[in-house]
């Protein structure tokens, strides 16, 4: 990650002309207001555009170029005047979110900003008649699991009981500018996290991770390894990986990654995996996934993550 506060975690910021950090309604903004990424920032924005997390006035650095001389790419940062205003997107190292009673995480559910996840679906649920979204791969992208025990209370060891979700990797990708900035819990984890901080970039992975992590990837190519094109066949889909690792590999039967949309033109798309990391020959790989924890990101997401 850059030393630069902003350059990683503000992805988008909400522009709407005339509201005010210090007057106006936060559920305004979010309601009227358009999400913004640096590349399409223009001058006329300044003083207009705000923070997705703590709502208080942006700058875009540099404001008149799209990139810095050493090409580095524009990006949004919080204005000094707010440096007192606490916003967890200024820090490099993130702590994740804790909560100081049941009451007060339960209304993080209710307002969607907390997702509890204890699992994902095993299995392919049963199609919809009628259903052709891209991104409609699962007509039940969540649903309802467990009240389980989680541990995101304020003093150490401290666990609520709270409404849990089985969910899908494609669940998150759908909205997922939305998504990107909620605080997710999943299984295994000591505290609820933004799932901004949660995705691991692949091509930073240099070794095997028996944790199970939410990982995402460019696809290098994708291919039927079998000798006949069978759909029950191991489909081969390479992600671009660290300069160190050999190759890297997501493994899944070619029936259920042609359902979700991953094919021989899949080249350049980005894919969300949770899953463990291992070695495969004298590479890495993803594999023995669950049908629900493998999906590609709608293309229009893509500035938001590469």
């Amino acid at each position: 990650m850059a030393k630069d506060e902003s350059s990683h975690r503000i992805k988008y910021a909400w522009h709407l002309d005339g509201w005010s950090f210090e007057n106006g309604s936060k559920a305004t903004l979010v309601k009227s207001a358009v999400k913004t990424i640096p590349s399409e920032y223009v001058p006329e924005m300044d003083e207009n555009i705000f923070c997705p997390v703590c709502y208080t006035n942006l700058n875009r650095i540099p404001k008149d170029k799209d990139h810095f001389s050493n090409g580095r790419d524009a990006h949004f940062a919080h204005k000094p005047a707010y440096k007192d205003i606490k916003c967890d997107l200024r820090s490099t190292k993130p702590e994740g979110k804790r909560y100081e009673s049941h009451e007060e995480a339960q209304k993080a559910i209710d307002d969607e900003n907390l997702v509890i996840v204890t699992g994902f679906l095993n299995d392919k649920p049963v199609e919809p008649d009628g259903s052709d979204d891209e991104y409609d791969e699962t007509p039940v992208e969540d649903a309802t699991g467990p009240v389980s025990e989680v541990p995101i209370g304020r003093h150490n060891g401290e666990s609520f009981k709270l409404p849990s979700k089985i969910s899908t990797v494609a669940g998150i990708c759908r909205n997922f500018d939305e998504n990107i900035y909620k605080y997710y819990y999943f299984p295994g984890q000591n505290n609820a996290v933004r799932l901004l901080d949660l995705l691991r970039p692949i091509d930073k992975v240099e070794d095997e991770d028996e944790t199970p992590r939410l990982y995402y990837g460019v696809i290098k190519n994708s291919f039927n390894a079998g000798q006949n094109p069978k759909p029950e066949n191991i489909r081969m889909t390479e992600i671009f990986c660290h300069n160190k690792v050999h190759d890297f590999f997501l493994k899944a039967t070619d029936r259920v990654s042609q359902e979700k949309g991953i094919n021989d033109n899949s080249k350049d798309r980005v894919v969300l995996i949770f899953g463990e990391v291992s070695w495969s020959g004298i590479g890495l790989c993803l594999e023995r996934l669950k049908w629900g924890e493998f999906a590609l990101l709608p293309e229009k997401y893509n500035n938001l993550i590469i």
